[in-house]
């Protein structure tokens, strides 16, 4: 009886050693600009929550975004965004409030070992208060391509955005990144991005670290740069990423 108590007990061990080394790891999107060309594992859920900062020509806003992620299947993934606080401040003038949510799907195929390509459709949703909230619709469209060659990453998209408010409709963007990781649980990511509405055009350097403390939680850092039409801003940010058990 013992022998078959202990045997019970080794095969459960076993199963559980084999369940925990079978646990998918956690999939950063941020804190980039750009979407990477990787999904949440299929039936899993992650939660993405961060700080962001920035300031140009004597205005500042502070807020806190949550991203909320699904893998739907390895080829298809869910994602849901909102900003529940957001405060801009200048001139004299302060207003705060709620972003409108964002929703979109993301679609991933792996060419082969180290290309990887699809597509992403977002579209808002106007839940925002106030000055934060578009009763139209933004409809975002973007490309994206994933490379790994030499130890390093690489991730690329071509946007268009069809904006519902605006005498201009129509926004371009763009975005190149570039990452490594430096020492263990430590990378590094470099990022360029662009945007190109009505003939105004602006660009933004990002540079981040990120410290994965294990398989389900990644924390992340940065500082960015941005430019357009004279007009110079800096920003800075931090946030994590968590990937749920099943």
């Amino acid at each position: 009886m013992n022998n078959i108590r202990f045997a019970a007990a080794a095969i459960a061990a076993t199963l559980s050693v084999a369940a925990i080394a079978a646990e998918p790891e956690v999939t950063p999107y941020r804190p980039g600009v750009g979407s990477p060309a990787v999904l949440s594992a299929p039936g899993y859920f992650e939660l993405e929550a961060g700080y962001d900062y920035a300031k140009a020509e004597g205005i500042r806003s502070d807020a806190i975004g949550l991203t909320l992620k699904y893998g739907i299947s390895d080829k298809l993934g869910l994602i849901i965004g909102v900003a529940p606080y957001l405060r801009v401040r200048g001139f004299g003038d302060s207003e705060s409030g709620v972003s409108d949510t964002s929703i979109g799907l993301k679609y991933v195929t792996k060419v082969n070992d180290t290309t990887a390509l699809g597509a992403q459709l977002v579209t808002s949703l106007p839940t925002g208060s106030g000055a934060f909230r578009n009763d139209n619709p933004n409809v975002t469209l973007t490309g994206l391509a994933g490379f790994d060659f030499a130890g390093f990453h690489s991730d690329i998209n071509l946007g268009w955005t069809r904006l519902g408010e605006g005498s201009s409709k129509n926004r371009y963007g763009w975005s190149a990144s570039l990452s490594r990781a430096i020492d263990g649980p430590v990378s590094a990511a470099l990022e360029v991005s662009g945007t190109r509405q009505s003939g105004v055009s602006g660009t933004q350097v990002l540079a981040s670290v990120a410290y994965a403390v294990n398989k389900k939680l990644v924390l992340d850092a940065y500082v960015a740069r941005a430019r357009s039409e004279g007009v110079t801003g800096n920003g800075a940010g931090f946030g994590m990423t968590y990937l749920f058990s099943k």
